[in-house]
């Protein structure tokens, strides 16, 4: 697109696709911007307010971002010192009636005050017998730490 006299300059509050990245001041046509980019608040006319709310959210976003990532370290601390205990039915042979998935060993988590989600146990395969097990649990980023589970036989 060519830049021409008559466009205006608008300062985007997010990214937008083909045009820029929040906090970037670009140029646009005055009907895309008073039709589309402002009205949807997409992007707004640069000025010290709106360049100030935007170092605000940007701010703040930050922090919020900090927190998150100190709390998935204390989570990341916390999973290899908690023992999971599963019960599960064994046949006379010593195996499992079923398996152990990934949403048995993420719900019992759960249960011990780890918030983790399915997806992040990393099991290559079904837990299928009686024991104790080393499971990779994804914490976040390339941080994965082992959980200690106990499967054993359920009282009948």
């Amino acid at each position: 697109m060519s830049k021409k006299a008559s466009d205006i300059q608008v300062l985007l509050m997010q990214d937008v696709k083909n045009l820029g990245k929040t906090g970037e001041t670009v140029r646009v046509r005055p009907g895309y911007a008073r039709n589309f980019l402002l009205p949807m608040g997409v992007a707004a006319i640069p000025d010290a307010t709106t360049l100030a709310a935007l170092a605000a959210r940007e701010k703040k976003m930050a922090d919020m971002e900090a927190a998150r990532e100190k709390s998935l370290k204390e989570l990341a601390e916390k999973i290899p010192q908690t023992n999971i205990t599963l019960e599960m039915k064994v046949g006379n042979d010593g195996k499992l009636y079923g398996s152990v998935t990934n949403q048995m060993i993420a719900d019992a988590m759960n249960e011990a005050g780890l918030e983790i989600h399915p997806s992040s146990v990393r099991m290559e395969d079904h837990i299928k017998e009686v024991g104790q097990f080393e499971v990779p649990i994804h914490v976040y980023g390339d941080v994965t730490v082992q959980a200690r589970i106990w499967v054993v036989k359920a009282a009948d």
